[in-house]
């Protein structure tokens, strides 16, 4: 299993539009991780109920990145 994410330069859009008063549409970059079986594991949408004969799964809401907070001393 793989995650990916779409990352965009919106900053050159803002910069065109607002000192150009031009729209430039956003530069974009796609990156893609395998996953390990143990995080493949993880992210499992877990059974949570029946509905008419099939089973139903938890389904994903919102997912977001966090940054560590950097040790003192380290770049």
């Amino acid at each position: 299993m793989k995650v990916t994410f779409v990352l965009a330069d919106t900053h050159r859009t803002y910069v065109a539009v607002v000192h150009e008063n031009e729209h430039v549409p956003y530069r974009r970059r796609t990156v893609t991780i395998e996953l390990t079986p143990e995080q493949v594991a993880q992210l499992a949408p877990r059974r949570v109920g029946v509905s008419q004969g099939a089973d139903v799964y938890e389904e994903t809401l919102t997912c977001w990145l966090e940054n560590e907070p950097k040790a003192e001393g380290k770049p």
